[in-house]
């Protein structure tokens, strides 16, 4: 046990003695060392205003902080709160005791992350004032700010981004270090901090003066209040409504920050605070977002419609040259010669490609009844597994996240819905951004307005062929060789620090006969394989989703005198998937000098993340038992290992 953890205990266990005893103190027993709790504790308030303050467990496990416990606020103790390196408390009401068990708690040496913290406990984040509120503001990210030693905005993207909510504008105490500035437009510096971080006692605590599940979530997910709403007047409520604003002006999402995945960025930086916290006491893995070295991903999706056959093999003849393995969405509707057999799809199954379903809403009907009818269809025509991801006709959508609730009952895991599409995307100036309207290029779980998750998560697709080209229906007119620069540049900043799942459409309709979305498609693939970049269908994204979001460290245990970091890795054991766990290069000033993988000596690579040099164990997945040492003077990662990482991922189904 780290030195600071156990003056926590000492302190909270004095604490409670003297308010039992009075001044007069006994000595506390020495604590055992050995394996850690989880590093995390979340505690969040089922009964607060906010009910999004959960959807902070979701945001860890987005960015490979699996390792955390989550507590009700009403049942926290000081004995929890000991037995954890970091505390991070979401956007809540506190009651007088709450507020001094916490700062008993970080006066006594531990570290508090907060969300918009109540005013009880903002003494201990180095604010003083609070000179109002700033609404659906923006944020600059500090990336040479220094707190305690740690620069937690290195490398992060230093333009503004979008706040959507109610910040705090609190005005900053001499002890205080502005972590990220807040700003009132995206030109408009103020005074006040967005995360603020602070020395309290002989602990450290970090404020968010906003909340930041709430936005990650009205980022990614929209506007609430545009539910339902034919926000455009096309006749249709689709994804894109949720971003788009009633009445005209400026859209849900600023056309500027499109190309910025804001809402990754955000909570790569509350990734960064949290892993600093941490490492007061002793180092902590965390999953890499993608398999292997891998710095970003494509993933290749089509809608089919009333195509003719041709069409269908001309795309998977081409997918295949080019070494690509789609997952194809198929719509009832259409004659029936005009529909690929079951044979072809058993054909084109064993080749690597998957198919689904694409609903279809009929007027006046419920998204229930269209996924009845199609999943009725699919059943009665084919007899290879059904895709467990979508995508529905039109992108229509139902609420904020009811049709994700549908199809949860429906089996389905993935949603491609949120969509790159429209006219509402070009700037006042003709230009078309592209990039992320949801703030994120990665996958997460839908959460409801109650704070619930679904079991479905979202995953935007970022380039669409009915956007780009005149022969799609697409509003850009683009040709085949702009399509392609415009897929490269996406691709070269998702590998320079955007780090997303690009996902592609690439429609069946009219494809044997366009050279546009011919050229597209080869030169993009051809340009992603280049670059090393794996190129997946939808299911195999979702499979590898799945297993690293279900995935857990445990009995994390830091003997420091050796400088040794042992813990166990659980892991549903998934044949062709090779998750990966970052690894300080260099802790407490020492070297990462060797990593063994259930008894064995196994190799890391060195990449840069974000600034930051790293070591990356990628390790087949399954559950493993993980040794590393930091001592003496810097060796190459080398070694041998009896664990073969696959090099082809593999895609399975359920239903």
């Amino acid at each position: 046990m780290s030195l600071k953890r156990m003056a926590i205990h000492l302190f909270i266990l004095a604490s409670l003695v003297m308010s039992v005893f009075g001044s007069t103190a006994i000595a506390a027993p020495a604590l055992p060392s050995g394996p850690t709790t989880a590093p995390i504790l979340l505690i969040v308030n089922s009964a607060a205003t906010n009910k999004l303050g959960p959807y902070l467990g979701e945001t860890l496990r987005a960015e490979g902080l699996n390792a955390f416990d989550q507590v009700e606020l009403d049942s926290l103790t000081a004995a929890q709160l000991a037995q954890h390196d970091v505390a991070i408390l979401a956007q809540t009401p506190l009651t007088s005791g709450q507020a001094s068990l916490l700062t008993n708690y970080v006066q006594g040496g531990g570290a508090l992350l907060a969300m918009r913290p109540d005013a009880q406990i903002t003494g201990l984040f180095g604010v003083d004032q609070n000179l109002g509120t700033l609404s659906n503001g923006y944020l600059q990210i500090q990336t040479a700010a220094v707190f305690n030693g740690g620069t937690p905005g290195t490398g992060l993207i230093s333009a503004t981004l979008q706040i959507h909510g109610t910040a705090d504008q609190y005005t900053l105490t001499s002890s205080a270090v502005t972590l990220a500035q807040l700003y009132s437009t995206a030109a408009s510096r103020t005074p006040y901090p967005a995360v603020v971080a602070a020395n309290s006692g002989s602990g450290q605590a970090v404020a968010f003066t906003y909340d930041l599940a709430s936005n990650i979530a009205y980022t990614r997910q929209g506007n609430p209040a545009n539910a339902n709403v034919d926000v455009d007047g096309d006749y249709y409520v689709r994804t894109v409504d949720l971003f788009q604003t009633v009445g005209g002006g400026a859209p849900w999402i600023d056309r500027d920050k499109i190309p910025i995945p804001q809402a990754d960025e955000q909570q790569r930086l509350l990734a960064r605070i949290v892993q600093q916290l941490v490492e007061r006491n002793h180092p902590m893995p965390q999953f890499w977002y993608f398999p292997g070295t891998a710095k970003t991903m494509l993933i290749l999706t089509s809608d089919a419609h009333w195509n003719t056959h041709n069409d269908y093999v001309q795309l998977i003849t081409d997918m295949n040259a080019h070494q690509g393995k789609v997952t194809m969405y198929l719509s009832t509707g259409q004659n029936t010669w005009d529909w690929p057999s079951d044979a072809d799809l058993q054909t084109w199954e064993a080749q690597g490609h998957t198919f689904g379903v694409h609903p279809t809403r009929a007027d006046g009907s419920t998204m229930t009844a269209a996924f009845d009818s199609v999943e009725s269809w699919f059943a009665s025509t084919y007899t290879v597994p059904r895709s467990n991801t979508v995508r529905v006709h039109r992108i229509e959508w139902q609420g904020w996240t009811d049709t994700a609730d549908v199809e949860a009952a429906n089996h389905i895991a993935m949603d491609f819905n949120f969509y790159h599409w429209g006219q509402w995307l070009q700037k006042p100036d003709g230009t078309w951004p592209h990039g992320y309207i949801t703030g994120s290029g990665l996958p997460m779980k839908f959460v409801r307005a109650d704070g619930t998750l679904t079991s479905v998560y979202q995953q935007l697709t970022e380039m669409a062929d009915d956007q780009m080209f005149a022969v799609q229906g697409g509003f850009e007119g683009l040709t085949g060789s702009q399509a392609v620069a415009l897929s490269q540049s996406m691709i070269d900043a998702s590998l320079a620090g955007n780090y997303s799942a690009l996902t592609d459409i690439h429609h069946v309709d009219n494809y044997s006969s366009s050279t546009v979305v011919q050229t597209w498609l080869a030169g993009d693939l051809d340009y992603a394989r280049s670059r090393g970049v794996p190129i997946w269908n939808a299911d195999q994204w979702l499979n590898f989703t799945q297993t690293r979001h279900d995935a857990n460290y445990t009995n994390i245990a830091w003997n420091a005198t050796p400088g040794v970091l042992s813990f166990n890795i659980a892991m549903t054991a998934t044949a062709g998937l090779t998750p990966t766990t970052i690894l300080p290069l260099i802790y407490a000033g020492q070297p990462l000098q060797s990593v063994s993988v259930d008894g064995a000596t196994y190799s890391f690579t060195v990449q840069t993340i974000k600034s930051i040099d790293a070591a990356l164990l990628s390790i087949p997945a399954a559950s493993h038992s993980v040794t590393e040492t930091y001592t003496g003077v810097t060796l190459p990662p080398t070694g041998t290992s009896t664990l073969t990482p696959p090099t082809t991922p593999h895609t399975t189904h359920t239903s």
